[in-house]
């Protein structure tokens, strides 16, 4: 059914005051978001916002979706190049795609990972889902890999200590999630690594150590990926 010309208003402004609030994170961070804020920049009344969205609430849920999702959408096509014929090249891409996305889209990944903004009830059945998205493609790369032969796991990557297995074995029953525990303890050990590069980069804490910070990530990526054993 063809959409009304009042509904598709609707979403361009919606789209509208998101880009607003972007802005006004980029320049304040999220403590200076508010809906009055937003308002002000649109020359719109803030109850007028009201109409869009029920509350800053749940402008930042739409916010975080997005941004889950636009980072997800980016790693499952750079991992799914045609050009790519190991696993080891496809993980490769993996980091650089999630490295690549954050470093063009600061305001958006501070908002995913950065300090908690005061007030804000983050429901977990909105954002969940599309923030599984990103590891999953990781995991389900190791888990191929394992399947076919393609990685050689060193035994500390097989057997794991009781606590930790146990928060495999529980990660198993989330939706998504049935992998072998290898491919879920390596996909959270991926994402540790380069998470935690990108967090340090990002801030400039890298840089006055490593000058090089790009030719450092790939020898770090490169290094991952050897020690883990995938060929």
């Amino acid at each position: 059914m063809a959409r009304s010309r009042r509904e598709k208003i609707r979403d361009i402004t919606r789209e509208e005051i998101k880009n607003t609030a972007r802005q006004l994170m980029a320049e304040k961070g999220t403590s200076g978001l508010s809906i009055r804020a937003i308002a002000r920049e649109m020359e719109m009344t803030a109850s007028a916002l009201y109409y869009y969205y029920s509350s800053l609430n749940d402008l930042i849920t739409a916010l975080i979706e997005d941004a889950f999702t636009q980072l997800a959408d980016t790693i499952e096509a750079d991992s799914k190049n045609p050009e790519l014929t190991t696993s080891a090249e496809r993980i490769t891409a993996v980091a650089n795609a999630y490295r690549g996305w954050a470093l063009n889209n600061p305001t958006d990944f501070q908002l995913l990972y950065g300090n908690p903004i005061p007030g804000y009830s983050q429901p977990t059945g909105i954002t969940y889902p599309p923030a599984r998205r990103s590891f999953l493609v990781t995991a389900q790369i190791f888990s191929e890999a394992i399947d076919s032969g393609e990685i050689d796991l060193p035994t500390n990557y097989r057997n794991f200590p009781p606590t930790l297995e146990q928060s495999l074995l529980d990660l198993t029953q989330v939706d998504g999630h049935d992998q072998p525990l290898p491919a879920l303890y390596l996909a959270a050990t991926a994402w540790v690594k380069i998470h935690g590069h990108i967090m340090l980069e990002l801030f400039n804490l890298i840089q006055p150590v490593i000058a090089n910070v790009d030719d450092f990530f790939q020898y770090e990526v490169k290094n991952f990926i050897q020690n883990v054993g995938l060929k």
